[in-house]
């Protein structure tokens, strides 16, 4: 995690300002969600529906769309700010320490095409969408405690067996993803071995027992890489059939409430409308989480300067 400080701390106004836009993207969506709500509600009850009220939820909604336009470029542009950050500091700390006893050409290589190219594929790809999606996830349900303690307690409860699920799949889709990476670490040793060592193993004629030790490793590599993918596919699959169970729990409690009197139609429909920021995420957080340890587990063997 030191590293990962110091990458955004080299970037800190960018990421302060993805964090703004963020937030006012969020702001945006809650308040154009609550005057649906409203509208609704209005419908149903044969009111008066002003002009004024359509006006002001087409400007929430554009402003809404526009905003969270914002946070996607602003937020994909920090995360190459920081990728390329991580990649020079390496390149840095690869200078700066050629005579090191500790650093020999094969780790350097495995490192660059391991652990570098992982972290910095994850930072430009999902590490701040993610961290995005963690934040709205936070604030809609703060919202939705607000405008209904029943209901979103419905949305809870089926989410807490997700959680469970998630935290025990996550550790072992890490370990699998360490290994690999190990295997992957050991077939650039003997590759630069057989490099370094040549004319030896001419002279003993070895070539075979080499070649042999390389394609036991390479075959490998290629075994944890399919148990990698099929284990994210069984997971994610299961994961997303999970994330439907909030919404079953939500549209039985809610229209038992609504036709017994206790809801309004309006405030289903913004619980409706908002549940898929929650369970949305949770869909998706297996591989989050299991890709967020490789991420932290591969920046503690990354030096940089």
């Amino acid at each position: 995690m030191k590293v990962l400080k110091k990458i955004l701390n080299e970037n800190r106004g960018w990421v302060i300002f993805s964090l703004i836009v963020s937030f006012a993207a969020i702001g945006a969506q809650l308040f154009y969600t609550h005057v649906i709500g409203i509208l609704v509600d209005r419908i149903v009850e044969k009111e008066t529906v002003l002009p004024s009220l359509v006006v002001l939820l087409f400007l929430l909604i554009l402003g809404f769309a526009s905003l969270n336009y914002l946070s996607h470029m602003v937020g994909n542009y920090t995360s190459e700010k920081a990728s390329h950050s991580l990649r020079m500091g390496y390149m840095r700390y690869l200078v700066r320490n050629t005579t090191s006893p500790d650093l020999s050409a094969d780790k350097a290589m495995s490192v660059i095409q391991g652990e570098l190219a992982s972290t910095t594929d994850f930072l430009s790809n999902a590490f701040f969408s993610n961290v995005s999606m963690v934040i709205t996830s936070i604030a809609v349900l703060i919202f939705l405690l607000i405008e209904n303690l029943i209901l979103t307690i419905a949305i809870l409860i089926p989410t807490l067996l997700i959680l469970i699920y998630v935290s025990l799949s996550g550790s072992k889709l890490a370990k699998i993803a360490k290994a690999t990476l190990q295997v992957k670490s050991r077939m650039n040793k003997t590759a630069f071995g057989v490099v370094q060592n040549h004319p030896i193993i001419s002279v003993y004629e070895a070539g075979a027992f080499v070649e042999e030790k390389y394609e036991e490793e390479l075959d490998a590599w290629g075994k944890c890489i399919r148990k990698d993918d099929r284990l994210y596919a069984v997971l994610n699959s299961i994961s997303g059939l999970l994330s439907q169970v909030p919404l079953l729990f939500l549209f039985l409690v809610g229209g038992y409430m609504v036709v017994s009197g206790n809801l309004t139609l309006g405030e289903l429909v913004v619980f409706l409308h908002l549940q898929s920021s929650v369970t949305g995420f949770l869909m998706n957080t297996p591989i989050f989480i299991a890709r967020f340890r490789t991420f932290t587990s591969n920046l503690s063997r990354i030096d940089i300067a």
